[in-house]
Parts: structure tokens; C-alpha cells; sequence
């Protein structure tokens, strides 16, 4: 995506302000018969006025807070000159023309169409005055008199037309191509990183609270590294003045105030503690954001050519961005009432089906079980077929309840679901398979269950066809913001790992571990082999 203008409004209104008054300066010497009035004064006022743009130009090039200080003082220096030169010379070396509309535009592009009316106003009564005051004379001719004031109105109406409208050349929002990943998609990220690409900055920072109360967001993206965490509960989100640029290291803080006039404000008086703790730069663009129901704040930090242009493009950036979070959560709502309606009709056919079928099954094997032929062997084989039926059954009644609710599991739930299905596992493989998961607080997602079943099931199953293994343990812990499991097995192992290879992860569990954002390791030795996963994990209250 293409970045905003390719160089910064000072960058242009000072090198271009250079290079017009070195070229009077050439033009004037290279004319023998120039200027008309003044000799030496005007060789003198163009010589300072060279040596006075070279270094506006040099203050201003890198240096936002000195373009905006040296904004004004500037455009009246511009001004004094151009109506000096405009007396002294004549013909083409009068810089009466291009010089008025560079100093016309430079207003337009600086401040705004009221600018440019009261610059152009003012030139315009002095020309006028002057003209009045001198009357005819030689050194007047009435018809370039009329001429010239002719030209400065038209020019003048043509250039405050174009600062009442002036358009920037900055992009709108795109969506740029996430990476693949736990963060791929998420709409924070996606949201901060159009954003950097709309201003060409390298590194971003993004806090957002949906209410009142809730948790803040903080989202960072620096090159090809996005994160995003929860700030802890409670903490106040801080607040900014408004769209501002800020310099840490110089206590320096720019604004735009009313009627595009600026403020020079100090930046450790002007931002919060709390807002300062999270730069990883002293210098950068700091953009408040709002919807109708959250609020936050986005900050650009190594903006190539970072100038007075970003505040002007700061409101459409903060609406855009806005609009594109608002989208985020509607479709977030969308999907989650979508979800919740499949969550539902999943259940009753679940329950409709599988369970009355299980339920059904468990009734006709009771029924063998008494019958008179069941003894022996037959009637304890048909009590374990049993027990497993009725097993998986209030497994599947209580999956089904998750669904319908679609509330999160407590932990500690968990830790006795994995003990049941190693049990089950243990039947239904003839092997010695156990749950050495340890009690915790807290909840887990109804994704997060489901996975864990699954994958306790398909590693177990892998551990015993493929390994041979007589003996399965399963552990699971909670790790800050994400679950643990690890399932070892006494099996014979990997075969690369034996000959020094590296282990590719079973496809079967790499999937599903992969969908679910998480990450899957093995490690196999002698007598030993070890699956570990890590799923992220989300507080649910």
C-alpha cells in the first residue's frame, strides 16, 4: 500500500522557498540592469534571505517541533520580502508572480483557507496602498499596476479555494496480509497493522477497552512480530489531549488547537504515566479512538518522515480504524449468535440420536447381562461393554450440556473428566492408562475440553497401534495463558528419533493442535516418548 505524500509539507515550503530566493539572487546579478531601486540594499536583503531559507531548511528537514515554531515567523519574513522585491525590480526578475503563489500555498498547505485569505488580503491592501499612495509616475505604469492587482486577486480566490479544499494524498485503510499464526486474524492486529501502513511506520501500539470495567487490550506489531495481551483488570485506560506528535527525550508535544493554530505543550505535564510505560520509542504519533461503546488509543512510533502533515490525516486515521474495529465486534456478535444457534441444534441432534442410541445399547446389554446364558467370561465381557456404553454416555450428556449453554468448564471438571477417559482408554486398549493431572482453579473454554479429548484419545491411540505401549500417562497443568497437556507413553518410539532425525509431529494430532493456535512437540528416547501441548487459553469468567 502506498504511504501518504512521499515527502512532508515543511520539507517542500522550505526547500522550495531555498531555491526561489537563490534563483532571484542569480537572476537579479545576472542582469545588468537590475534591480531599478536599492542597488546595494536589495543584493544585501536577497543574500540574508538565501542564507536565512538555507537554514529554516535545515532546522525544519528532520525536525517537526521547529517547523511548526518556525511556521509563522516565516511566512512573515516571505511576505516582507516579496513586497520589497516587488517595488525594487521589474520585468522578468520581478518575483512578483511566483512568489506570491508560493507564499499563497504555503498557507493553503500549513493552516487552511482563512490563512490564505487574511495572507492574501494583506498583500493585496499593501500593493493597493502603495500604489495609491505613489500614484502615476514613471516608475509606475498604471497598466501593470492594474495587471498585477488583477493576477493577485484571481490567484488569491483560486488559492483559498484550495485551502478551504485541499486534499491529502493518504490512503485509506487496506487490509494487509496477516501472518500465519495464533494471531492470524485477529481483528486488533489486522486493524494496527493497516494503520502502520497507512502512516509507513515500523512499530504500533494499540489499547482498547470495549466498556467500563472490562480489561484493556494491548496489541503491539513491530516488523513481522504482533502480540496481543490483557492489561490486568482494573487498571484506568489513559487518557490523551487529542491527536498530538510527541518527542519524550526534548519534553516536547505538539497540537493542533481550533482554527488549525498550534499548541507547543511539554510532554511529561501533557502525557500520562500509564501512557508513557508502554513506548518502546521516545518519539511518535498518538491518535485517540472511540465507538459508540469502547475507546482506546493508537500510537505510531518509526513514521518514516514524521511531520506536522500526520496530524492533519490523525481524524480520518482515527474514524477509519474506528469503523474497522466497530466491524470487527459486529461480525464478532454476528458469528457468536451463529455459533450459539449451531452449539443448540448440535446438542438436540446429538442428543435425539447418539445418546438415546447409547442409552438403547446400555438397556439391551443390561438385558443380556441377566439373562441365563450370560455367566462366566460372556457376563463379565457384557458388564465392562456395559459400563464403557454408560461411560461414554454421560461424556456425551455432558458435552451436550456445554453446547447448549455454552458456558466454560472449571478446571477442576476437567481434571476429573481426563481421570474418567484414561479409565475408558484404559478398557478399551487393555493397557495401563492413568491421569496424573493435579487439581487447579480457574476455567477453560468449551473449545479447550473438547480438544483435550480429542487429543488425549488419538495419542493414546497412536501409543498403543503404532508403539506398542502397555503403559500411558496423561498430565495437565495451566501455564499463565495457556494448558499444558502431556501425554508419555513406554512405548518403542519414534524410529528418527532413533537414527538421529528429526521427529515430524503425528499429522492426526499436528492439526488439531495447529487450528486450535497451540503447539506440539515430541521427544523420544529409549523406554520413553513423550507428545507435549500447549493450547492458548483464555480467562472465561
Amino acid at each position: 500500500m502506498a504511504a501518504g505524500p512521499l515527502q512532508p509539507s515543511g520539507r517542500v515550503i522550505a526547500g522550495g522557498r531555498l531555491l526561489l530566493a537563490s534563483l532571484f539572487l542569480i537572476a537579479v546579478w545576472a542582469d545588468s540592469s537590475q534591480p531599478t531601486h536599492w542597488n546595494a540594499g536589495v543584493y544585501a536583503l536577497l543574500a540574508a534571505y538565501v542564507a536565512w531559507s538555507l537554514a529554516v531548511t535545515l532546522l525544519v528537514w528532520n525536525d517537526w517541533w521547529q517547523d511548526a515554531r518556525l511556521a509563522a515567523p516565516a511566512h512573515v519574513i516571505d511576505v516582507a520580502v516579496f513586497m520589497t522585491m516587488l517595488y525594487a525590480t521589474q520585468g522578468y526578475t520581478s518575483p512578483y508572480f511566483t512568489f506570491f503563489i508560493f507564499i499563497l500555498l504555503a498557507a493553503a498547505i500549513r493552516w487552511g483557507w482563512r490563512e490564505t485569505a487574511v495572507t492574501a488580503g494583506a498583500i493585496i491592501a499593501i500593493y493597493l496602498a502603495a500604489g495609491l499612495m505613489l500614484g502615476p509616475s514613471p516608475e509606475i505604469e498604471v497598466q501593470d499596476f492594474i495587471v498585477r492587482t488583477g493576477h493577485l486577486l484571481i490567484i488569491s480566490a483560486i488559492l483559498i479555494w484550495f485551502g478551504a479544499n485541499q486534499w491529502a494524498a493518504w490512503p485509506r485503510l487496506g487490509i494487509p496480509e496477516e501472518p500465519h499464526g495464533p494471531v492470524a486474524g485477529d481483528p486488533f492486529i489486522a486493524s494496527l497493522r493497516a494503520g502502520m501502513a497507512a502512516v509507513d511506520a515500523r512499530r504500533g501500539i494499540l489499547l482498547w477497552r470495549e466498556s467500563v470495567g472490562q480489561e484493556i487490550d494491548l496489541v503491539r506489531v513491530a516488523g513481522e512480530d504482533a502480540s496481543r495481551t490483557a492489561v490486568s483488570r482494573g487498571r484506568s485506560l489513559p487518557r490523551l489531549p487529542g491527536n498530538c506528535l510527541f518527542r519524550l527525550d526534548k519534553d516536547r508535544l505538539l497540537m493542533r488547537a481550533d482554527a488549525s493554530r498550534w499548541r507547543f505543550l511539554g510532554a511529561a505535564e501533557t502525557l500520562p504515566a500509564e501512557f508513557r510505560e508502554h513506548l518502546d520509542r521516545a518519539e511518535g504519533l498518538a491518535i485517540p479512538i472511540a465507538t459508540g461503546a469502547a475507546e482506546g488509543y493508537v500510537v505510531f512510533q518509526e513514521v518514516r518522515a514524521l511531520s506536522t502533515d500526520h496530524l492533519d490525516f490523525a481524524p480520518r486515521l482515527a474514524r477509519d480504524m474506528a469503523v474497522r474495529l466497530q466491524e470487527a465486534e459486529l461480525f464478532a456478535a454476528v458469528e457468536e449468535r451463529s455459533m450459539a444457534k449451531a452449539r443448540v441444534a448440535v446438542a438436540r441432534d446429538l442428543h435425539d440420536s447418539v445418546v438415546q442410541f447409547l442409552a438403547g445399547l446400555g438397556f439391551r446389554l443390561e438385558a443380556l447381562k441377566r439373562s441365563p446364558a450370560a455367566v462366566g467370561e460372556l457376563g463379565d465381557n457384557l458388564a465392562e461393554l456395559k459400563d464403557t456404553v454408560m461411560t461414554e454416555q454421560r461424556q456425551l450428556r455432558a458435552f451436550i450440556k456445554g453446547l447448549r449453554t455454552g458456558k466454560p468448564i472449571s478446571l477442576n471438571d476437567l481434571t476429573r473428566d481426563c481421570a474418567s477417559l484414561c479409565a475408558l482408554l484404559s478398557r478399551q486398549w487393555n493397557i495401563d492408562c492413568a491421569c496424573a493431572c493435579k487439581s487447579e482453579t480457574g476455567w477453560v473454554p468449551l473449545r479447550t475440553q473438547l480438544d483435550v479429548h480429542h487429543l488425549v484419545r488419538e495419542a493414546v491411540a497412536n501409543a498403543v497401534r503404532h508403539g506398542g505401549a502397555k503403559q500411558v500417562r496423561v498430565a495437565m497443568q495451566r501455564e499463565e495463558k495457556h494448558l499444558s497437556l502431556t501425554v508419555t507413553d513406554d512405548g518403542q518410539g519414534f524410529a528418527a528419533a532413533a537414527e538421529g532425525r528429526e521427529i515430524a509431529p503425528p499429522a492426526s494430532l499436528n492439526g488439531r493442535v495447529r487450528e486450535a493456535g497451540g503447539t506440539l512437540k515430541v521427544r523420544s528416547e529409549a523406554g520413553e516418548t513423550a507428545v507435549v501441548i500447549r493450547l492458548p487459553v483464555e480467562d472465561a469468567p
